[in-house]
């Protein structure tokens, strides 16, 4: 999830070491892990410093030195951390049997070539249907032309005769969450829609709708134009996740938990991508995207692992002919019983 700044790690990024060309001290890397993630409590710590000491010493090359700092990501289980050295990504990513792999290699690959691409539909006469993608945007001018983008293909509806809404972040791998939430401000309403949490389940900030723009610890992170008046906050919803959703796709589902009127429909979201995570900046050529909180939804509820759906429906998935997909179908259903407009 993306931050409003990237932080520079004063003290270290001049200092060069003897393994394998890496640009910073290993022990200054090593010691913000530990004590920065939000995982750390969950480790005994004694351990895991004397694998590191020993192999970051036997370290003969610069991937041997990212090794070890693979595993100490491993050690932590997180999967959400990860470190941009010479525009190389390392990180410690979940595997699957054979059988998963086959199954969910299609969804994922499907979700990438989704990126940016936002998709509206009309279904069985007056339900909405909006497909949410992963958002890539790496500054303010393509955060906020998406944000308007998904605003527009929402307000685009015509507010009295929309029964209800399909969210569909199926295919939601994640990127930048901003433009994700301004977008659904019409549908989100003006509030309150979650909270960053530490490792103590204590409050560090607060996540808001205000004129359809979104607040993050009080910082204005969209400038989109919008209604006063959200057309769709009263709307029922159905929000439709899968295996393929993580990160911001899965944190973007946790601002609508809670949410009056509202139901998740699917399987559950990736696990171990529900933590917020900062860039930090060691060297010019070395930042760590880090998992340093966990996400609430809007009652303090806190999302330390994944998001599940309320009615689970495996597989079935049909993005060729929305017809005939079994989630899409099954929140159809949902909508039509729940109409309380």
């Amino acid at each position: 999830m993306m931050k409003k700044a990237i932080f520079l790690i004063l003290g270290a990024v001049f200092t060069s070491c003897s393994f394998a060309q890496f640009p910073v001290s290993t022990d200054s890397l090593y010691t913000f892990i530990k004590s920065n993630s939000v995982f750390r409590n969950t480790i005994d710590w004694t351990p895991v410093d004397i694998t590191f000491k020993e192999e970051i010493n036997k370290a003969l090359s610069l991937r041997d030195t990212m090794n070890c700092f693979v595993s100490v990501l491993e050690s932590l289980n997180d999967f959400h951390s990860q470190i941009y050295l010479n525009n190389q990504y390392y990180g410690n990513y979940p595997g699957y049997d054979d059988t998963t792999l086959a199954w969910i290699r299609p969804l994922n690959d499907k979700a990438i070539l989704s990126t940016n691409m936002i998709r509206t539909a009309t279904l069985a006469g007056q339900i909405a249907y909006i497909g949410v993608p992963a958002f890539q945007a790496f500054n303010t001018q393509e955060i906020n032309f998406l944000a308007q983008s998904l605003y527009d293909s929402i307000d685009k509806f015509d507010s009295a005769s929309v029964k209800g809404w399909i969210i569909d972040l199926r295919l939601n791998g994640g990127g930048n969450i901003y433009p994700m939430l301004a977008g659904l401000s019409s549908i989100l309403g003006n509030n309150i829609v979650g909270y960053e949490t530490d490792i103590f389940d204590s409050i560090t900030r607060k996540w808001e709708i205000k004129n359809g723009n979104f607040m993050i610890g009080g910082y204005q992170a969209t400038d989109i134009k919008a209604r006063q008046k959200p057309k769709f906050q009263n709307n029922p919803v159905v929000v439709l996740i899968g295996p393929v959703t993580k990160s911001s796709g899965s944190m973007t589902g946790i601002a609508f938990k809670k949410r009056p009127a509202t139901i998740f429909v699917g399987e559950p979201t990736a696990d171990g991508y529900t933590t917020s995570n900062g860039y930090f900046q060691f060297a010019p050529n070395l930042t760590l995207n880090f998992a340093t909180n966990f996400v609430a939804d809007r009652e303090l509820n806190i999302y330390k692992t994944r998001v599940s759906p309320d009615i689970t429906v495996y597989h079935g998935d049909n993005f060729d002919d929305l017809s005939k997909d079994e989630k899409v179908k099954r929140a159809i259903q949902w909508i039509s019983k729940n109409n309380i407009r």
